[in-house]
């Protein structure tokens, strides 16, 4: 018996009165009620039994009212087993409505909802409505094309990677990027992909990586990767701030989520969508390959213009009379020697920074182009110089200047007096016909000394 009975007026209820009645109100009054709000603090425990808050958010996020809920372990294993066949996984941050009765613990002086059963239709229905509004707001804000349009690099071999360190996302996109033998480098910022402290941690990951753009450091792509899951997983990259992170990037974003059918706002806003963390690794490994294959043939380009630049010397050089002085021959084939030459180097130069490319990130198409160009273009400049010093010793432009060639009837060249005799005839070539002429008599030219 109470001590307090006989001491109470009237109408005056004890602790334990007031709470069994207040139980039995509850019950009368709320036999079986549905209730909504979205899951928050999610604790299994021990039994089986699975205990859980349900919350209400107003302006900011800011919670308005909480019911704390419980899901007895019988109950549990069907109402899970309906979410999943769904495609909905009871998780944090999934709205739910649950049908149940409230009930006040006397001995804890606690209100608890029971949950007996729940509707996942309209979690569904929550977690689309949610990506509508996400969506006309980023539209709003002018972030859906924002990250499409930057520029991906031909050859992005500097990667963020922001995901769950040691998952089987992780490890699948790093042994496709290793397996590719090409020089990627991978930059990790481990982050949770899913619960409740995976919106935070991704957008602080995005940060980081962004910091480390901004400080000059090389990085030619983030991938947000993570393996797959049930539809509900995806309402991490459905939330605005992930969706706001990727979009505001300055580095293109690869998302390799893992759902082969759903597509989350990450995917929209993301430079390149790809299905699972693997296709992720397949993309930036091809575009890396294709980049070398590029540079690759225009290596060969180069190779061939340089052979044909270096034939056409060699038929300029053929095309010279023979009768070209001895010294200005010899110079012009040791000039043709050195041009060969650069243009061996400039070959092998190209060659070495092809097979550079596929081991170093720091290859890019454009400046190997200009940089196998120069000795080659050099090696043409050569040739044109050798080319005009060709034309001005030429025998014609000598006879231009007043000079002539003398030779005799047998084809012999006249060089001194002393090569003819009074009687013989002669052919004199000047720079406007040849005249013929017969020897009379000749004198040597006399010496003169000081």
């Amino acid at each position: 018996m109470n001590s307090l009975d006989s001491e109470l007026p009237a109408g005056t209820y004890t602790v334990s009165e007031f709470a069994w009645e207040m139980k039995g109100v509850l019950a009368d009054a709320y036999p079986a009620v549905w209730v909504a709000g979205e899951v928050q603090r999610l604790r299994p425990a021990a039994r089986g039994q699975l205990y859980f808050e349900l919350i209400e958010k107003g302006r900011g996020d800011r919670i308005q009212a909480k019911l704390d809920c419980v899901l007895w372990a019988d109950e549990r294993a069907v109402t899970e087993a309906e979410l999943r066949e769904a495609g909905v996984e009871l998780s944090e941050g999934v709205v739910l409505r649950c049908c149940g009765r409230p009930e006040f613990w006397p001995g804890g002086g606690r209100l608890q909802f029971t949950v007996r059963e729940v509707d996942p239709l309209f979690s569904l229905g929550a977690l689309e409505k949610r990506r509508r509004e996400t969506l006309r707001a980023l539209e709003a804000e002018g972030l859906l094309e924002r990250n499409k349009k930057l520029a991906l690099a031909p050859d992005p071999l500097e990667i963020g990677l922001i995901t769950s360190e040691g998952s089987a996302a992780y490890h699948d996109f790093l042994d496709t990027l290793v397996n590719s033998g090409l020089g990627f480098r991978v930059h990790l910022v481990h982050s949770a992909v899913q619960g409740a402290a995976a919106e935070a941690e991704i957008d602080r990951a995005f940060n980081l990586l962004d910091a480390f753009a901004r400080g000059g450091r090389r990085l030619d792509a983030i991938a947000l990767i993570r393996g797959g899951g049930s539809r509900s997983d995806l309402a991490t990259f459905d939330s605005r701030r992930v969706a706001r992170a990727v979009a505001r990037s300055p580095v293109p974003v690869i998302c390799g989520i893992g759902h082969q059918i759903d597509v989350s706002i990450a995917d929209v806003v993301a430079h390149t969508a790809c299905k699972t963390p693997t296709e992720a690794a397949e993309f930036l490994a091809g575009r890396v390959g294709e980049a070398a294959y590029r540079v690759e043939d225009a290596a060969r380009a180069l190779a061939r213009q340089a052979t044909d630049l270096l034939r056409a010397a060699r038929q300029r050089v053929s095309s010279v009379p023979p009768r070209l002085a001895s010294p200005s021959r010899a110079l012009l084939r040791n000039r043709v020697a050195e041009c060969r030459l650069v243009a061996s180097r400039a070959r092998t130069t190209a060659e070495r920074l092809v097979a550079a490319a596929r081991q170093q990130e720091e290859v890019r198409r454009d400046g190997l182009i200009r940089v196998a160009l120069k000795p080659v273009g050099r090696a043409a400049e050569r040739l044109e110089a050798h080319g005009r010093l060709c034309e001005q010793l030429s025998p014609e432009r000598t006879l231009a200047r007043g000079f002539s060639v003398t030779r005799r009837a047998d084809g012999g060249l006249v060089r001194r007096a002393s090569d003819v005799a009074a009687g013989d005839e002669l052919r004199t070539r000047l720079a406007d016909g040849t005249v013929a002429s017969t020897v009379d008599s000749g004198t040597p030219a006399s010496k003169e000394t000081a």
